[in-house]
């Protein structure tokens, strides 16, 4: 048996469990982030990042490195009876502002949004620990006691 104290155990490394072990990090509070999967997700579930997740990017200290990567959102093309073709943003744009820094989304796959995230935390001193899984939590008067599958070992 493996006894290793933390103040926190975050199930799932993929864009919110890297963004809450950012923070803890960024705050000294202890834990361990893991997840059941062999490695990270290779693919891409969501593409867009909103206005709002951009500036907890900036708190964050990394809003750059996701404009070095992603792109602005392509045009919407409609057609019309006549066959003419008529391309149109997807939003109206709109001016930065003290309120709202950044008014529009950001288009980047969830795999580069997530290795970027991993970047980060291993900057602050930590990784997630793939292939572990959560088997199940116990309580008693001193804490919180979680039972872990690493590699196919308990």
């Amino acid at each position: 048996m493996n006894d290793i104290a933390n103040d926190v155990l975050i199930c799932g490394a993929g864009a919110a469990g890297l963004a809450l072990a950012i923070e803890l990090a960024r705050r000294g509070v202890s834990f361990r982030l893991i997840d059941k999967a062999p490695g990270p997700f290779a693919g891409s579930r969501g593409k867009g990042i909103q206005p709002r997740t951009l500036e907890v990017f900036e708190d964050m200290g990394i809003v750059d490195r996701f404009f070095a990567l992603g792109s602005s959102y392509p045009l919407r093309r409609a057609y019309d009876e006549a066959g003419g073709i008529h391309d149109s943003p997807l939003a109206e744009a709109a001016e930065a502002s003290t309120f709202v820094p950044y008014p529009s989304p950001l288009l980047m796959p969830q795999f580069l949004t997530e290795r970027l995230m991993r970047d980060r935390l291993a900057e602050l001193g930590h990784a997630p620990q793939f292939d572990c899984e959560l088997l199940g939590l116990s309580q008693d008067s001193t804490g919180v006691s979680a039972m872990l599958r690493s590699g196919g070992r308990h």
